[in-house]
Order: structure tokens, then sequence, then C-alpha cells
């Protein structure tokens, strides 16, 4: 029962007690305590502040990404654009590259087709040449042998040729 009922004295020397602690408390401690609170309640509001300025910011440099992002992918359409135009160009340029190679083969398969035309005719020539020079040959021949021998031989000569 004596936990429930204490007696007057033990609860005169608690108050003394507790009073000597506060006093204590008051003059040593608390003055310190309360400044750390204050202090820790500034560092509480300059972080508040920070955090909304540094969330302003955020959407800020998110704006300016959007933007960033909106100028990159614009260069990167010009960039595809001037690529497309310059390979047309450089297309277009082969091309008519090619087109001038064709011309100037062309050119030069026609030289080479009229070059072994005249040297077939000549050697078709040379060989006519031959050929009449022996068939003159051969009749100077006959007519010097027998006249009317050598009128049939021409008129035989002449029969072939006309068949050829």
């Amino acid at each position: 029962m004596e936990l429930l009922m204490p007696g007057l004295g033990l609860v005169f020397w608690m108050t003394i007690a507790f009073g000597i602690v506060l006093y204590v408390l008051k003059k040593y401690a608390w003055g310190t305590i309360l400044e750390v609170l204050y202090e820790r309640e500034r560092q509480l509001a300059r972080s508040l502040s920070n955090a909304r300025r540094i969330e302003q910011e955020m959407a800020g440099l998110e704006e300016l990404k959007m933007v960033k992002v909106a100028d990159v992918e614009k260069q990167c359409e010009e960039l595809k654009a001037r690529a497309r135009l310059e390979a047309e160009q450089i297309i277009e340029q082969a091309r008519e590259t090619a087109r001038e190679e064709a011309k100037i083969i062309a050119g030069k398969t026609d030289e080479l087709v009229a070059a072994y035309k005249r040297a077939a005719l000549r050697e078709i020539k040379g060989q006519l040449s031959s050929l009449s020079l022996d068939m003159a040959e051969k009749i100077m021949q006959e007519e010097f042998s027998d006249r009317e021998r050598n009128a049939r031989y021409v008129g035989k000569l002449l029969d072939k040729v006309d068949h050829n």
C-alpha cells in the first residue's frame, strides 16, 4: 500500500529534488536545447525552401529538356533531309557519269566496228584484185594459145562471175 499512498515526507523530498533538477536544467541545458531546436527548425525551413526552389528549377529544367529534345529532333530531321538530298545528288551524278561513259564506250564501239568494216573491205578488195589478176593471167595465157578456146573460157568465167 505504500506504493499507492506515499508518505508526505517522500512527496516533499521528491518535489525538492525535482525543483533542483529543474533549476539545473534551466540554468545549463534549457538554453542550449532550445537553441538546438530553433536551429533545427531553421534548417528544416531552409531545407523546405530549398526543396521548393529545386522543385521549381526541376520543372524549368524539364521544360528546357523538352525544348532541347524538340530542337535536337528538328536538327535530326534536317540532317536526314540534307543527307537524303546529298544522296540523291550523288546518285544523279553517278548516273550522269555512267551515261557519259556509256556514250564514250558506244562511240569507241562504233569506231571499232567501222575499223573492222574498213579492214574487211580492204581484205575483200585485196582478194578481188588477186582473183582478177589470176583471171587476167589465165585469160592471157589462153588467148595466146587458141582464140576459139579463149572466147569459150572468157564466157565460162563470166558465167561464174554472174552467178556469184
